[in-house]
């Protein structure tokens, strides 16, 4: 592991057990901006599989991902267990889990990484191919900002911290993997990231792109369910047919209800959003070469 490891395997040591939703321990954390409200805190996420021949990329570790990867290392400093071996096993298990985990497994079979890995199926790279994935962030270690987890707001290339666990972290771990290794960038925040280090020529591996563009497949959590749903269609809908159809949906559900202002969002601004997503995924079907 790495020298932060040994400077906070103390600590580690000393851990009680931590629920998944416990808030992050002071005395694991690397750096704070208090101007930017930001926060950052060890884990160990330090290994990376350099025979990897797809990576997965999130924007940062969240606090499921931390807690469990915090208790793993403990319990190895503990009982003498490989550290790497452990907190790899955490990384597999909890990497993009629960309701998320159907999700990705979904997208990546759609766009065909399957075929592409020579595997049967995509979520074989969670138990018997788990060899062939690396999963990880942007951001190395968990970020969070106001107490939540940072969502790419502020952007990182303007905030010194973020930028250099950019440089120092995600993009020089890149150059421990193969450059035949495909990067999916997860979210178009992530892609533009991506499409930034590749500009300073920090990206060595291949990415997916059409017309000019890093093509990003949605992340697999729960806010992105409509994109999706539209990604994984075996028809892709007519746009004003869609656009009509979800808007009549809104109306009948009347959710806006229990909102403070208690009224339905004006029918142009509701459909803008339907459409953006809508041509977004649109983009990723047929740089994949999806029928649409």
């Amino acid at each position: 592991m790495s020298e932060l490891f040994n400077k906070f395997s103390g600590p580690i040591a000393r851990l009680s057990h931590r629920a998944d939703d416990s808030s992050p321990a002071h005395n694991f954390r690397l750096w704070k901006n208090d101007q930017k409200h930001l926060e950052c805190f060890y884990a160990p996420f330090e290994r990376v599989n350099t025979s990897a021949k797809i990576v997965l990329i999130g924007i940062t570790p969240g606090r499921t991902q931390m807690n469990r990867a915090l208790n793993a290392a403990a319990k190895s400093v503990k009982v003498g267990v490989n550290i790497d071996e452990a907190v790899s096993e955490v990384k597999r298990i909890g990497s993009f889990s629960g309701s998320m985990r159907p999700n990705i497994v979904n997208t990546l079979n759609k766009l065909g990484y399957q075929k592409r890995l020579g595997i049967h199926d995509s979520s074989e790279l969670w138990s018997t191919e788990n060899n062939l994935v690396n999963f990880c962030s942007l951001l190395k270690y968990p970020v969070f900002i106001r107490g939540k987890d940072y969502n790419g707001n502020p952007n990182p290339f303007k905030v010194s911290e973020l930028e250099r666990l950019l440089i120092d972290g995600f993009a020089k771990d890149l150059q421990s993997i193969p450059p035949t290794a495909e990067l999916v960038p997860l979210g178009d925040f992530v892609a533009s990231v991506i499409s930034e280090l590749d500009r300073r020529n920090l990206v060595p591996q291949k990415i997916t792109r059409f017309e000019g563009e890093i093509v990003a497949p949605p992340h697999p959590s729960g806010a992105n369910a409509e994109s999706i749903s539209l990604l994984l269609s075996n028809t892709y809908p007519e746009k004003s047919q869609y656009l009509e159809s979800k808007y009549r949906e809104y109306l009948s559900k009347r959710s806006w209800e229990k909102r403070a202002n208690g009224k339905p969002q004006p029918e142009e601004k509701y459909k803008a959003a339907r459409a953006s997503r809508w041509e977004s995924m649109l983009f990723v079907r047929k740089a994949y070469g999806i029928n649409t």
